[in-house]
Parts: structure tokens; sequence; C-alpha cells
């Protein structure tokens, strides 16, 4: 017995799925190409699932997998394209931002140890 999906309209789920990838693969990949890839996967999902609440998740990820393995991983999406990062900034756990990492133990020259 299935319990019932909480997404009332299954279809416009699958349509972001869709979208994002439509919008991360920027016209590499068809459209009707990754619109089919995402609902045969969710539907091969779906006869099997005995949950279903996560089924969109799923299929986003198996999508994700099975576009990557086909035509490649796409660029990441950049939000911010005037972003400056500081190269000088060490962005590592442990560190405290200030200095490069002489040490090689994750921190700035002159960090205290823990």
């Amino acid at each position: 017995m299935t319990t019932q999906n909480p997404f009332e309209d299954t279809d416009k789920v699958l349509d972001r799925i869709t979208d994002k990838f439509d919008e991360r693969y920027e016209g590499a990949v068809d459209r009707d190409t990754i619109e089919s890839t995402v609902h045969e996967t969710y539907e091969d999902l779906a006869a099997e699932a005995t949950v279903d609440t996560m089924l969109p998740a799923v299929t986003e990820h198996e999508v994700g997998d099975k576009l990557a393995e086909e035509f490649g991983r796409p660029a990441p999406i950049v939000e911010d394209t005037d972003a400056v990062v500081d190269p000088n900034t060490d962005l590592r756990a442990g560190s405290t931002g200030s200095g490069a990492d002489t040490t090689g133990l994750g921190r700035p020259a002159g960090g205290a140890a823990t």
C-alpha cells in the first residue's frame, strides 16, 4: 500500500524539475529529451515505490545522474558574476579567515593549535 502523494499536481512538480535541468544544460540538451527523462524516471520509480512522498526528490537525483552520464555534467550555475573573492582569505573550516595557511594544518600562520 502506498501513502498518498502530498503533491497535489505531480505534473507541476515534474515540470519544475524539467525547468531546472533545462536551465542547467542551457540548450546543450533538448528540452524534450529532459522532459521525457524526467517523466520516464518518475514513472519507473513510482511503479516500485512503497512510499511516494520522496519521489520528486529521488526523481531529480536520478535524472541528474542519467543526464550527466549521457551528456556530461553542466557547468555550475553562478548567481552573482560580479562577486569578488579575496585570494588571501582562507575559507577552510577552522581558519580565522585572515592570512594564508602556511602550516598545512587548515589554519592561518600564527593560529593557535587546538
